[in-house]
């Protein structure tokens, strides 16, 4: 991976720009201690980790490596970063880095990007949702059968119901869907049921979905992969609330 030119052509990425997002995010990176990749001016590579970050100053502090490679850094007219968080390629760019010190030791600090890029892979990730969001199908007689949003991924969504069944939705049966996330927005797809499990619990049962995106154009992709970006950083902001 060389420089800023490899984040502009990676056409799947998806953009954030809230600052709020930005700083989410590099606080979930400094938590986890993901390690980042650092990219520098001649096609150099340093390798880090965010050790802290200051909302209030909106700057970020990472570990130092070689002397060779601090000066490198300071020498930057724009430091690239990359790393990966469960799954989800995140990267982007600052104009500049200081020295400073984490806990007596040599570091780094820079000001928070304007932008992030992002790029989720299905094989990689899948979120669970915990609010009750609903996907809307049309079956072939043009009834509307709702069912309850489980899961979603780049590649697909899970259903649940208490009460149609797969005599309603066949395994390979393809139907067009409504998903509606509620304050994030409703979105227009058609999915074919890929897998089917009857679920049973104290006497009652459950049908579950898997669900694949078929045809799926590229604006609707890229909205998917937001989505899926940011149900995850809202589940993360939820456990982090309650563990407080």
């Amino acid at each position: 991976m060389g420089t800023a030119s490899r984040i502009e052509e990676q056409e799947d990425a998806c953009t954030l720009t809230s600052p709020g997002e930005i700083a989410r995010i590099i606080k979930d990176m400094q938590r986890s201690q993901a390690f980042v990749t650092v990219g520098l001016m001649g096609g150099k590579k340093m390798s880090s980790m965010i050790l802290d970050i200051d909302t209030n100053s909106r700057e970020f502090v990472y570990e130092a490596g070689h002397e060779d490679d601090v000066r490198t850094v300071l020498a930057s007219a724009k430091i690239y970063f990359y790393a990966r968080l469960r799954g989800i390629s995140v990267r982007f760019a600052v104009p500049s880095a200081a020295t400073t010190t984490f806990e007596e030791s040599p570091a780094l600090r820079s000001p928070f990007p304007a932008e992030m890029e992002y790029l989720q892979r299905r094989e990689n990730f899948r979120t669970i949702l915990v609010k009750p969001y609903a996907a809307t199908l049309k079956l072939p007689n043009g009834q509307l059968v709702v069912l309850d949003l489980k899961d979603i991924s780049a590649g697909g969504v899970g259903l649940t119901s208490m009460t149609v069944t797969a005599e309603t939705l066949q395994p390979d049966s393809i139907f067009d869907a409504n998903l509606n996330f509620a304050e994030l927005g409703k979105m227009d797809v058609t999915l074919k049921i890929s897998t089917y499990t009857k679920l049973e619990h104290n006497g009652r049962f459950t049908h579950r979905y898997g669900c694949a995106f078929m045809n799926l154009a590229r604006d609707k992709e890229t909205k998917v992969q937001q989505l899926v970006f940011k149900l995850d950083q809202l589940n993360r902001a939820n456990n982090i609330a309650r563990e407080k």
